[in-house]
């Protein structure tokens, strides 16, 4: 494995989902600007809200059993149908269900719809926000449902023959959502609570890989006396390195990100050919590293 192989290997294994949430993080802030201009900039807001949907998805998908719905050809005229779901409210009291199933910003509900065609929406007593207006509405018409034990209600329309596939594939994973988890093992629940603090803006990242990968870059790319530029045509003479002569490195603590230390020791090919990225006193502190990742490497 080469020095670039190892830097692809870095950024692809440790940094992408980070830096991915970053980038979401700073889609959903320009989309925050732009949204005080929604006459203005309306194609670019179409793509802003394309590619924020892309990164989401990619980062927040949940994992449903099904991976693709195989439905037959249409074969009759559509018809509506409906199944209701009870919320175990009773046993579980505690549990937030409305929002495990709704996601943030209903976006977990959002993609069981897209990928099952039905309509999902949550019913009875206790599914508006807001109590009081809950008891105001109670008894009216077109709010009969508030009446009735908190509930998932699925519908769906479509022909006869792939209607209640459809129905079957929402309902079954609403099950799934409506067991509760033990504290600490909810994967569905970090990814939530995670996916809100970036809507929220109050995100902040964590790399439990950092020593590991200023430890790695280090070690794999420090420059070596003599040093030699790479593209010496790219500097422009904006800078006079000399060949007999070691810049200084920059400390890990002003290294803002394992990224800006490959960025700097890529700038550099030692001549050396003692550094081998095989050797293994890199290759035993790998292996620990894929052991423990919170290993620390600074000895």
């Amino acid at each position: 494995m080469n020095k670039y192989e190892v830097k692809d290997f870095i950024s692809t294994t440790v940094n992408d989902v980070e830096l991915s949430v970053e980038y979401l993080a700073e889609l959903l802030k320009e989309k925050k600007q732009l949204d005080l201009f929604p006459q203005a900039f309306r194609i670019i807001g179409r793509i802003l809200n394309n590619e924020i949907k892309r990164v989401r998805m990619a980062l927040f998908k949940c994992h449903f059993s099904f991976q693709h719905l195989n439905l037959p050809e249409r074969y009759g005229q559509n018809i509506m149908v409906q199944k209701k779901i009870y919320v175990p409210r009773k046993e579980h009291p505690n549990f937030n269900f409305v929002g495990r199933i709704l996601g943030p910003r209903g976006m977990t509900a959002k993609q069981l719809e897209e990928e099952t065609g039905c309509k999902i929406m949550i019913r009875g007593r206790g599914s508006m926000r807001d109590s009081k207006k809950e008891e105001i509405n109670r008894g009216k018409p077109n709010w009969e449902h508030l009446d009735d034990d908190l509930h998932v209600l699925v519908q769906c329309e479509d022909t006869p023959n792939r209607v209640y596939i459809k129905l079957e594939a929402a309902t079954s994973e609403i099950k799934k959502l409506l067991v509760p988890t033990p504290e600490g093992s909810d994967e569905l629940k970090r990814n939530q609570l995670m996916e809100l603090a970036i809507i929220n803006g109050t995100y902040r990242p964590t790399n439990k890989y950092g020593n590991f990968v200023l430890w790695f870059s280090a070690r794999l790319f420090a420059p070596v006396t003599p040093l030699k530029l790479i593209s010496p045509g790219t500097l422009k003479n904006q800078f006079l390195v000399s060949p007999l002569k070691s810049p200084t490195v920059p400390s890990s603590t002003q290294l803002t990100s394992p990224r800006d230390l490959v960025a700097f020791s890529s700038c550099f090919q030692s001549t050396s050919p003692g550094l081998n990225p095989h050797d293994s006193s890199i290759e035993l502190p790998l292996n620990q590293f894929l052991a423990d990742p919170g290993s620390n490497f600074f000895d």
